[in-house]
């Protein structure tokens, strides 16, 4: 759902449901699907196509009761959306194609049509049969459909590359450790720090454990290591990344270990937050601290 459908949608929640008021006085002409529009600033240059990006100026009025308006905001001055492929006619999208960048409109949407067909769900009940929505826009700029495809298409072959050379830097990684690490069928590697006699944990045990994970260049993403609070889980119940239900099923209780990890154990394609990027190998300094049994 893009970030025009959720604002609307807030914003009719709190709209005051007697608030009709009258039409705005503009002459306006109507699309072949029944957008009536009113092009303020005509500009030249290509129209906006379906898989577009348009960022604009908005504001939406039901009648005279404001719904929102990107105009006076210093935060957000802008709204986006990428222009559905196979949009349907008569909508909001059907009028976005009559612009061009520059341009400034009116565009007058049916609400009924609006929220049944564009947003999926009837409309509230205090928006009357037939009631309009008024969008005044002025388009900022335009993304095209192509050159959206060439950037995806050359972010695709940098994940691809970064993906690719993953097992390398963490070899190249734990060549500069000294260390002795084993390397399990998953592609974890780990080397146990401190070994105990403690006994290992079952799937379904509670495990609390104390942690400090770290990217390849030594960037703390994450880390209970200072406050002294364990961390809990539950064993094999995908409560953590697949990496750590796979250590902890190693480890004995009250070991240490470090274990280096490929993105596939970790958060993959996708990343984390700000710090974890894709296909990002992550190192963890773990220590078992217990396990409360279930069986």
């Amino acid at each position: 759902m893009n970030r025009l459908i959720i604002i609307l949608i807030f914003s009719f929640a709190f709209l005051f449901p007697h608030a009709h008021g009258q039409a705005p006085k503009v002459k306006t002409q109507k699309t072949a699907g029944g957008v009536e529009y009113k092009i303020f600033k005509a500009n030249k240059g290509p129209r906006i196509g379906s898989g577009d990006n348009v960022f604009f100026k908005l504001k939406a009025t039901l009648s005279d009761s404001n719904l929102y308006d990107t105009y006076k905001s210093t935060q957000n001055p802008y709204m986006n959306i990428i222009i559905t492929e196979n949009y349907r006619k008569g909508n909001f999208e059907d009028g976005l194609t009559l612009l061009t960048r520059g341009d400034s409109a009116l565009l007058v949407v049916n609400a009924d049509s609006f929220f049944n067909l564009y947003l999926g769900s009837p409309p509230p009940a205090f928006v009357r049969k037939g009631d309009p929505i008024y969008f005044y826009l002025k388009i900022d700029s335009i993304v095209t459909k192509k050159v959206l495809a060439e950037r995806k298409a050359a972010e695709d072959m940098i994940l691809a590359d970064k993906q690719k050379n993953e097992f390398k830097l963490i070899e190249d990684y734990i060549k500069t450790t000294g260390k002795v690490f084993t390397k399990t069928s998953t592609g974890l590697y780990y080397v146990i720090t401190k070994t105990t006699t403690g006994a290992k944990a079952n799937k379904g045990d509670k495990v609390s454990a104390i942690y400090t994970g770290k990217l390849l260049d030594g960037k703390v993403f994450d880390s209970n290591k200072s406050s002294g609070q364990p961390f809990e889980f539950t064993l094999g119940a995908h409560m953590v990344i697949a990496g750590w239900d796979e250590i902890f099923g190693i480890l004995n209780e009250g070991e240490n270990a470090t274990i280096v990890m490929p993105s596939s154990l970790g958060y993959g394609a996708q990343g984390a937050g700000g710090s974890i990027g894709p296909y990002s190998p992550l190192i963890f300094d773990v220590e078992f601290v217990k396990a409360n049994r279930t069986r």
